[in-house]
């Protein structure tokens, strides 16, 4: 799913946060934990955690949306419940309110099968920009 990560989040390519599953209103992404992902103290970086349930929200939402149309994050809250220091980091996001203008979705990060954070994002949908011709 390289396009659908390219129109959702460059960035997600960057760190190699792969789309697992998307349609419908729900999504799941996940990415390997490599050592320049993890923080000083060997564990994943909270910020990795993050971008993930980010990825997995808008994933979700995007499944949801006309293509002429983006979701920008207006309110994102992270609460961490378990360190992880290796393997598989997949986070599964669902849409749980989608009005005209604002998106909800809820999301969990998963190590393994070890539940390690959770997260609410909120969303304003705007028009998508068109690309410039440069």
């Amino acid at each position: 799913m390289a396009d659908e990560r390219q129109l959702i989040s460059p960035f997600m390519v960057h760190l190699g946060i792969d789309i697992v599953s998307m349609q419908g209103g729900k999504a799941e992404v996940a990415v390997t934990l490599l050592p320049e992902l993890l923080n000083s103290g060997g564990m994943a970086h909270g910020g990795l955690i993050a971008t993930l349930a980010d990825g997995a929200a808008g994933a979700a939402v995007f499944s949801v949306m006309a293509r002429d149309k983006m979701a920008v994050t207006t309110d994102f809250n992270l609460t961490c419940l378990k360190s992880t220091a290796a393997g598989l980091l997949t986070a599964k996001g669902e849409v749980i309110h989608q009005g005209r203008r604002l998106i909800r979705a809820d999301v969990e990060v998963f190590s393994d099968s070890d539940l390690v954070a959770k997260a609410g994002v909120s969303f304003m949908v705007i028009e998508r920009p068109v690309p410039s011709e440069s």
